[in-house]
């Protein structure tokens, strides 16, 4: 894996509340109803992981971590590495 960066590292800038990165979506070969994508969200007290499903939109809350870089971070490689069960 890569070297994962804070927002404020890539673009000059803090995340913003309500701003969302993909960190990557489920294999080809996925049943559509396990179909998806990890996502991080920052919002006003937090960031967390989500996985939103492709088939119905639908989204399940993973991981929260605090509104820090570290949590920035630490909410990223989660997203990057966890497998969604």
């Amino acid at each position: 894996m890569s070297e994962v960066k804070t927002h404020r590292q890539i673009w000059g800038t803090d995340f913003p509340i309500s701003g969302g990165g993909d960190a990557r979506n489920t294999a080809p070969h996925v049943p559509p109803e396990k179909a998806g994508r990890w996502t991080v969200r920052r919002e006003a007290e937090r960031f967390v992981v989500v996985f939103h499903y492709f088939k119905d939109g639908r989204e399940s809350l993973l991981a929260e971590y605090p509104n820090t870089d570290e949590g920035e971070l630490d909410a990223k490689r989660f997203a990057l590495t966890t497998e969604k069960k």
